[in-house]
């Protein structure tokens, strides 16, 4: 029992000297920006290093008000269509209206472009559960920054009931819109103007979701396509600074009630075509089972003699060739 307690005595001791260790340690690091920088990145995986990136400041509100008027005034990308309260609004543009090519100049040298990744694609572009997914599911955690690609005006700014939540749409200066979706706070206001970095909102779960992840959109005149048509996936920058998307990159159907459902074949072939009981008959005949017979008839051996179009039975020592149907 004494030498229990010993242990335990000096157990409480080396615990104590480790800590008091450890915090002349922390002491001893120097406070500057740098070196907590070194020190996080350094002790920490690189996901986590990565989300920590700062946001662009926003420009004076004066003179974003004054940017934003001019453009929405005289320049038709901002004059065309321009409506607060609606998800989608180029109702007036069909998609054979669109042409076969459509030339944009992403990025102008003044310009910058920030991609929101953070380590994790969890569902990419394209079909999936009978539908199409118009757009990229990408890991974070609620509470992390969101922020405009492209330098534009923020056309949407608000809780959406069709399923994307708290949703901000960015008209770009390219005439491009960006939908940023599922956010658990919005940081900006509609019609307000926003540098290629500014916060745009939190990241969350709102909406129809069933986790934190932003769903983010690109779209030409509300029609969709792959956002890695322009973003390189390996680098998350443009893979060029002027683009030209093929009219076939978009989907046809703008808006997914518009999209026709997408019938799954199953794979065991019974369930494809409802077969008659004379052909379900036959495949248990095939199998050498007995087939059974109406009562007062006479009873039917089923030999396996048989090629796929016949099948040869045997009467009263008489051997029968029928044909099935």
């Amino acid at each position: 029992m004494k030498r229990i307690k010993s242990f335990y005595y000096l157990f409480i001791l080396l615990f104590i000297f480790h800590e008091k260790s450890h915090a002349n340690a922390l002491s001893s690091l120097d406070n500057s920006p740098s070196s907590f920088l070194f020190s996080f990145t350094s002790n920490s995986d690189t996901l986590i290093a990565r989300k920590k990136w700062v946001t662009t400041p926003y420009i004076g509100l004066m003179k974003a008000d004054s940017i934003s008027l001019k453009l929405r005034t005289s320049n038709m990308i901002f004059t065309e269509n321009w409506i607060n309260d609606v998800l989608f609004v180029y109702e007036n543009i069909k998609y054979p209206d669109l042409p076969d090519k459509i030339p944009l100049t992403l990025l102008k040298p003044e310009e910058d472009f920030f991609f929101n990744w953070y380590g994790l694609l969890y569902w990419g572009y394209g079909p999936r559960w009978g539908k199409i997914h118009r757009g990229l599911d990408i890991y974070l955690e609620t509470g992390d920054s969101i922020v405009s690609s492209f330098d534009g005006i923020v056309r949407y700014a608000r809780f959406n009931e069709g399923g994307y939540g708290n949703c901000v749409i960015v008209r770009h200066l390219n005439g491009l819109e960006t939908l940023h979706g599922h956010l658990s706070k919005i940081s900006v206001q509609e019609n307000q103007f926003v540098k290629a970095g500014n916060l745009l909102g939190l990241g969350g779960s709102t909406g129809r979701s069933d986790g934190p992840h932003l769903h983010y959109e690109t779209r030409y005149k509300d029609f969709s396509f792959d956002p890695y048509f322009i973003i390189n996936k390996e680098t998350n920058t443009l893979i060029t600074d002027t683009a030209v998307i093929n009219k076939s990159d978009l989907i046809y159907y703008r808006y997914p009630s518009e999209a026709p459902k997408v019938k799954y074949k199953r794979k065991n072939k019974k369930w494809k075509n409802k077969k008659s009981k004379r052909n379900r008959k036959t495949k248990t005949a095939l199998k050498g089972k007995k087939v059974n017979t109406p009562k007062g008839s006479s009873k039917k051996k089923v030999s396996l003699t048989k090629t796929k179009k016949t099948i040869t039975t045997k009467t009263k020592g008489k051997s029968v060739n029928k044909k099935i149907k």
